[in-house]
């Protein structure tokens, strides 16, 4: 048990220690030249997510429904820490609406929303020396449409957004990550999910 622990405790220290050293080399070269190999200019990914929660229907009183869907495009763009992308949204369900004093009266409200969006992206590759691990910042423009339908009425409202995300994906594998990315663009406040690399 002692012997277990203590060869543990080594294979940290060692371990710390490779890292600080790689850490320190990898600071030593310039911004230019530097990549811990997270994303380059080649790079190519798809991603699929959800969203949590639900604040499509907000104007409308309520943010119940499935979690919004995400599609996810990017690809490397000019220099190596810099990407050109964009995703496809989707989320439905209900609001819930009440009238009346002593006795409310309810009825519900589907929605169905759709958006979607261009992002230039920042890649931190050059900035943290983890190659399993890529974070990065992105904003752009979206396009977004909420359809609003109950017994009464149709409505539809259609804006144009500006999309602010941060976000971070671990490699697993070369070619699979699992991804977190919180920011505003009016579908949901976080999205979680996985990501491809096609390349």
């Amino acid at each position: 048990m002692k012997k277990s622990l203590i060869l543990s405790i080594a294979l940290v220290i060692c371990g710390s220690m490779a890292y600080a050293q790689n850490s320190k080399s990898f600071y030593k070269s310039s911004y230019e030249s530097r990549n811990s190999g997270s994303w380059d200019q080649a790079s190519s990914i798809i991603s699929f997510g959800l969203g949590f929660p639900n604040v499509a229907p907000n104007a409308y009183g309520g943010n119940s429904g499935f979690p919004p869907l995400y599609v996810k495009y990017e690809h490397g763009f000019l220099r190596d820490e810099v990407g050109l992308g964009g995703y496809v949204s989707t989320g439905f369900g209900e609001t819930g609406n009440y009238y009346g004093v002593g006795n409310p009266v309810g009825y519900q409200t589907n929605f169905f929303a759709f958006s979607i969006a261009v992002l230039g992206y920042y890649h931190f590759n050059k900035l943290i020396p983890i190659e399993k691990m890529d974070v990065y910042a992105g904003a752009g423009l979206a396009f977004k449409n909420v359809s609003y339908d109950d017994q009464d009425y149709y409505d539809n409202d259609a804006t144009i957004t500006v999309p602010v995300k941060v976000g971070i994906r671990y490699y697993i594998k070369p070619a699979f990550a699992f991804y977190a990315e919180s920011g505003w663009d009016g579908m949901s406040a976080i999205n979680l999910g996985v990501t491809l690399k096609l390349n």
